[in-house]
């Protein structure tokens, strides 16, 4: 295992996802299916900083993928809302088969492609995984934001009850940054289907050259543990902290703790967990918590899968209370 970890299966990093990455880890490695981060304002800062570590995709590789997605996004506009006519659409043209409109999106969505050599196969795979992912990535965005707008009008909600009331305003107290708990897991969603194409996305940018043979893969996303947990002949529960207090973003004692909890996993990722609780305890007035668990996973379709050889395959969910 090495320093960095890599984040799994999300090309979107949601605020949420990000504090608790930046509050158990001192860098981190993710997959944005684009070429550059300008499209991904919040990571800017930590990107210059060396924590958040981009594996971005060439140009080439994106050309056409970003031109299928703006159409597709131009279609869904003209048909959003008027589903008497989308399925007469599809009625008519239940393939999309034109190369040339609209019509080409769903041919190239459903992979109907004609014959082609091994290395058009694999670029036309590739195609398709990025082009899932960025529609993943824009789904995310927006559910991030209808989950922002309904924690404000909650919180608005909240704050009338409790001046009518004449009691204090309990908001912050109850949901710190005023939406965690709220969140829907976007893990939930095609978790199968996000791991493979985020996993051969990954295969295809060589980075398991770069940072080491047996790499610590971090999610937030319970749906996508209990996914594993269910396609794998042996998992071990190495390490379960349920509830854990974790340094606060200014704290002095935040980067040495940070290199004890990855020292952490990686005994517990080779049978030796330690003290888990001594090793990992807070003494200072920091007050956030949050929770781990560390899963080793083994079986061929997990391999399969992650398109990896070695196991076990150490996976570890993270989140803040």
């Amino acid at each position: 295992m090495t320093d960095p970890c890599i984040f799994f299966p999300f090309s979107h990093i949601s605020q949420d996802q990000l504090d608790a990455l930046q509050a158990f880890f001192s860098s981190f490695i993710f997959f944005p299916a684009a070429a550059d981060l300008k499209h991904h304002e919040r990571l800017l800062k930590p990107a210059g900083q060396g924590v958040a570590i981009p594996v971005l995709s060439s140009g080439d590789d994106l050309s056409s993928v970003n031109y299928t997605f703006e159409q597709y996004m131009a279609w869904a506009k003209v048909h959003k809302g008027n589903e008497h006519n989308l399925r007469s659409l599809l009625k008519d043209n239940p393939y999309f088969t034109s190369d040339s409109d609209l019509f080409a999106i769903k041919s190239q969505i459903r992979g109907i492609t004609k014959k082609s050599e091994p290395d058009q196969q694999e670029q036309n795979v590739l195609h398709q995984d990025l082009l899932f992912l960025q529609m993943a990535k824009q789904c995310d965005q927006e559910n991030e934001s209808i989950d922002l707008q309904l924690g404000n009008i909650d919180k608005t909600r909240d704050r009338m009850f409790s001046t009518l009331m004449g009691e204090e305003d309990p908001v912050d107290d109850v949901l710190p940054c005023g939406k965690r708990g709220r969140t829907a897991d976007p893990g939930a969603m095609m978790t199968r289907e996000r791991i493979k194409a985020w996993s051969r996305c990954m295969i295809h940018s060589n980075i398991y050259r770069t940072i080491g043979q047996n790499p610590l893969f971090v999610t937030t996303s319970g749906a996508v543990i209990d996914y594993l947990e269910t396609i794998c002949s042996d998992v071990i529960n190495a390490l379960d902290i349920n509830l854990i207090k974790v340094h606060e973003n200014e704290c002095e004692n935040k980067t040495g703790w940070q290199q004890q909890v990855f020292e952490q996993l990686e005994g517990a990722a080779k049978g030796n967990a330690g003290r888990q609780n001594d090793l990992l305890e807070v003494n200072d007035e920091c007050s956030v918590s949050g929770q781990i668990k560390l899963s080793l996973f083994s079986g061929n379709k997990i391999h399969d899968l992650f398109n990896l050889k070695y196991e076990p395959i150490a996976v570890c969910l993270i989140g803040l209370k």
